[in-house]
């Protein structure tokens, strides 16, 4: 049976269940991006060209600066911070404009380089080309809806979730799960299914954010794993790496 927990008891879980969601996408992105970026100076030196290189570092630092947002901006709503919460909101949307332009361009461009490690780059450019579009539906709907505290932070997590599928893809997994075409989606989608949980126990019911936005975005994740094997995705594929300068 549910617990329903006291208002000022939730307010408390809340803030620890929002701050230690976010550090847990920190976390997987840098283990998914430690060889490639984070510590590639030591571990795995780029073979990409110059020009890719620095678009890829560029999209990176978006990518870090996000992800640091994330877990800054439940910890100045656990202080009771709301004035610069909503200021750093702000920035967040640029920031967030910026992670779809440069992260659009670096998947064209990672289709000439870091792709190939993953199998056909054409087929493999389905998983960033859906998530970039996901996440920039999803920060859209948040801000959106920015005065309503519930579905405003669940979105902004579930955008994380969803932009997390890059780094998850990255990581070595146990041999029963390593290779699976699904097996990307595991990180972003345990922390979908913990909401629920963590709802169900704290409120005595699933918020509609959980039910329906995690439901799209785990229907959009079967869904581009087997568009990507479709020929006319890979001709859509191998037309968007055109685009990008040899």
């Amino acid at each position: 049976m549910a617990t329903i927990h006291a208002p000022a008891v939730r307010w408390r879980n809340d803030r620890l269940f929002y701050t230690g969601a976010s550090l847990y996408l920190a976390i997987l992105t840098f283990a998914g991006f430690a060889r490639s970026f984070y510590l590639s100076r030591w571990m795995e030196p780029s073979p990409l060209t110059p020009e890719i290189g620095r678009l890829l570092i560029v999209h990176g630092l978006f990518f870090t600066a996000w992800m640091g947002l994330l877990v800054v901006q439940p910890v100045l709503i656990a202080n009771r911070r709301r004035e610069l919460h909503r200021k750093l909101g702000w920035a967040g949307a640029a920031l967030a404009v910026a992670m779809v332009v440069f992260g659009n361009l670096a998947s064209v461009a990672a289709m000439h380089g870091g792709f190939r490690q993953l199998g056909d780059p054409h087929a493999f450019y389905a998983i960033p080309f859906f998530a970039i579009q996901g996440f920039a539906v999803l920060v859209a709907l948040a801000m959106l809806w920015r005065e309503r505290a519930e579905t405003h932070k669940r979105l902004m997590l579930l955008a994380a979730i969803v932009i997390v599928e890059a780094a998850t893809a990255r990581i070595e997994l146990a041999p029963i799960v390593a290779g699976a075409p699904f097996s990307f989606f595991v990180g972003g989608d345990l922390l979908i299914l913990a909401g629920m949980v963590y709802d169900r126990i704290s409120r005595g019911r699933i918020h509609a954010v959980w039910i329906w936005g995690g439901g799209a975005v785990v229907a959009s994740q079967i869904g581009k794993v087997f568009i990507s094997q479709t020929e006319p995705w890979m001709a859509f594929g191998r037309a968007m790496a055109g685009l990008w300068p040899v």
